[in-house]
């Protein structure tokens, strides 16, 4: 290909995949990623400090950033708990959040997700970690529908 066309196709966004191109994308949060949401919707499921139960996460926003995908809390709802899979002391949901084994197939655009079956953990940091069973499902809100 010459320079002159790979000028233009870098320049319309038709930019050359490189091998692997492919590969799901990997899901992380950063400082912005508002857990504070995700802590109050915790707490209004009644879930304590250490406890560990399989849920759906709905609506989450992904947003791309510098090739990975930034998942943010602040539109969420609601968190429907599927199964509780370790009991909490009855302590406090602690502030912080990480994520692990979360990815996105390429052909996801940033948008509005329902997060399903993923384990919610609260030791230390509150935790959202991918199954073998997790999935995005595309969700749609009414704050967006006009």
């Amino acid at each position: 290909m010459s320079s002159y066309t790979s000028f233009f196709r870098n320049l319309f966004g038709l930019k050359d995949q490189p091998s692997g191109a492919r590969e799901p994308r990997q899901v992380v949060v950063t400082s912005s990623s508002q857990p504070e949401v995700l802590q109050k919707v915790m707490r209004e499921e009644n879930l304590s400090h250490g406890e560990t139960v399989m849920a759906n996460l709905s609506p989450v926003r992904l947003e791309k950033n510098r090739g990975k995908m930034v998942l943010y809390f602040c539109p969420m709802k609601s968190m429907e708990v599927l199964n509780t899979l370790a009991a909490g002391d009855g302590g406090g949901i602690p502030g912080q959040v990480t994520v692990e084994g979360l990815s996105i197939p390429r052909e996801l655009k940033e948008g509005l997700y329902t997060l399903r079956n993923v384990t919610v953990t609260s030791n230390g940091t509150m935790q959202v970690r991918a199954t073998d069973q997790t999935e995005w499902k595309a969700a749609y809100s009414d704050l967006y529908s006009w």
